[in-house]
């Protein structure tokens, strides 16, 4: 399954950066998508885990076109926090790869690294404002976390 995904996902790059969806260009993307080295092994994970994962980096590309309108809409100067975004140390790269890039895609947030600690990547978040008349000025579900 991780296989099927890299391939894929190998292709769509391969696809977005020459912007041509002829056959002859397919064709080539599928064979450099093949042809590139796989990354090392590691154990069998469900099925699950791996479409989450997936779903997730799916679903983060409307919200990326949502915060990029509210960003131009929006002259003003956003609020802005680090905090620590968990995640799950499966060992597996590109489970590690998908997480990065949902972060990362959205224009309010980008990836800065690995925690020193571990199990959790450091991001830097524009905090949408909150509606008038509203008391917090946070991210519902993630709780402000002071800058280092």
């Amino acid at each position: 399954m991780a296989r099927l995904i890299t391939v894929l996902l190998r292709l769509l790059i391969w696809l977005l950066l020459s912007a041509d969806l002829s056959t002859l260009n397919v064709l080539i993307g599928v064979m450099v998508a093949l042809l590139l080295p796989m990354g090392r092994r590691h154990r069998p994970l469900p099925l699950a885990v791996w479409l989450e994962a997936l779903r997730a980096s799916l679903l983060a590309i409307p919200l990326a076109y949502a915060e990029a309108v509210a960003l131009l809409l929006r002259r003003r100067p956003w609020p802005e926090r680090l905090e620590q975004q968990a995640w799950t140390d499966q060992g597996v790269s590109l489970l590690i790869f998908l997480e990065v890039f949902r972060i990362t895609l959205t224009p309010l947030t980008i990836a800065l690294g690995l925690d020193p600690r571990g199990g959790a990547i450091r991001v830097h978040r524009l905090v949408p404002p909150a509606p008038a008349g509203a008391g917090s000025s946070g991210v519902a579900g993630s709780p402000p976390q002071e800058p280092r």
